[in-house]
């Protein structure tokens, strides 16, 4: 494994969504406590890259960037889940799907671009290697503390430098 470092946002949340078992972890915060994965991301690169937000910014930008979320991800997301959902699926709907997926992943990057471009003049302080903001957003998304925990060992672990 190579060390995931704070670079452009977009670039650091692929890798580090391709680390063994972030993807699961990732889909069943989603799954079970409607946790946005751009969102955790977002605040997983904030802590690593040391940028300086309070929690009001952070509830700001989460608010901020919610109506896109609501409006155009979740929407696709399920879309793409219900075509899964009616298995077996000819050529022409598996392309479809395959399409509505692109779509999903686009409007995923567009909020996570949206997310760097406001805090892109935010002061850098050091960064925080235990991840403070994320436990205090999956906290925010009542998640039971030891899949808090459990998640934030699985990030560390996946942000260790080799």
């Amino acid at each position: 494994m190579t060390e995931i470092l704070p670079g452009p946002l977009w670039d650091f949340a692929l890798e580090l969504y391709q680390q063994p078992d972030i993807e699961v972890q990732c889909l069943q915060l989603q799954d079970e406590y409607s946790v946005r994965i751009p969102m955790l991301l977002f605040v997983c690169w904030l802590d690593i890259s040391g940028k300086e937000a309070s929690p009001e910014v952070l509830k700001g930008v989460l608010k901020e960037t919610a109506e896109w979320y609501e409006q155009v991800v979740v929407p696709l997301r399920e879309a793409r889940r219900w075509i899964k959902s009616q298995a077996p699926l000819d050529e022409s709907q598996r392309q479809c799907r395959g399409q509505i997926k692109a779509a999903e992943l686009a409007a995923e990057r567009w909020e996570i671009q949206q997310l760097a471009e406001l805090s892109k003049h935010w002061p850098a302080e050091r960064a925080a290697p235990l991840l403070p903001r994320v436990e205090n957003y999956l906290a925010a998304c009542e998640v039971p503390p030891p899949v808090v925990q459990r998640t934030l060992v699985l990030l560390q672990g996946a942000l260790a430098p080799v």
